[in-house]
């Protein structure tokens, strides 16, 4: 069913479809433009439907994989992108990563389990800008959208966290999340990128890049100087 149209509209265009396109989709005037990306249609559907009955928000595209998703959103206007992290092919977490490079501006909001920690470092190491645990409510969803975009983050803004890392010689003056002690944890033990990845539920690639962020805290260029620095500098804990 198409949306209704205000009365003595000029010409009130075609009607939305959030089916990937390479137009973008008119949005109405004040409304924040939200892409969807879900390997579950149905989820999609329930999402779009509590987007396009919002006031402060509207689905200019729905996506079932990162690759489409890589492709469409570019031109698709959206200003906003709630991303699940585990999709079929390329992963929300590394689909996450291209996009950011694409479009430095974008909003990326990840959906994630409710314990999935080891995703959600993943995701804000590679620029996602907020997180939605599944399951959740309209509301829940409408409020973490919101708490995202750009004026309302000024609004919101939170200090930068202090004592949730542990700080070291060697570490450049950066702390180490959990979720990077047990990535050095599994380099020591000499698991394969495959292994890691297999163990954390997430892509290679993700695990790659996490690798390569570790590297830059610790000042290494490689896996045993890593853990060696790791190693010299205590091997401690948040």
């Amino acid at each position: 069913m198409n949306p209704p149209h205000s009365p003595g509209a000029s010409s009130p265009g075609p009607p939305h479809r959030h089916k990937g396109t390479s137009k973008p989709l008119a949005v109405p005037l004040g409304k924040v433009a939200v892409a969807i990306v879900d390997g579950d249609e149905i989820f999609r559907l329930f999402v779009q439907e509590i987007l396009d009955q919002s006031r402060e928000f509207r689905c200019v595209g729905s996506y079932s994989s990162g690759e489409e998703a890589l492709i469409a959103i570019p031109q698709s206007g959206a200003q906003v992108v709630l991303m699940d992290v585990k999709l079929p092919g390329m992963s929300g977490i590394e689909c996450t990563r291209r996009l950011k490079a694409l479009m430095p501006h974008l909003i990326l909001v990840m959906v994630t389990g409710l314990h999935d920690l080891w995703a959600i470092d993943l995701a804000r190491e590679c620029g996602a800008d907020g997180f939605l645990p599944k399951p959740f409510t309209a509301e829940e969803l409408l409020a973490t959208l919101s708490s995202s975009i750009p004026r309302l983050k000024l609004e919101t803004a939170e200090p930068p966290p202090s004592g949730k890392g542990t700080s070291h010689p060697g570490l450049r003056g950066r702390s180490l999340t959990a979720r990077e002690i047990q990535m050095l944890e599994y380099m020591a033990e000499g698991l394969l990128y495959k292994e890691i990845a297999d163990r954390t539920g997430v892509s290679e690639s993700a695990v790659h890049h996490m690798q390569s962020h570790i590297f830059k805290k610790l000042g290494a260029t490689n896996k045993i100087e890593a853990i060696r620095k790791w190693k010299e500098a205590g091997r401690g804990s948040p």
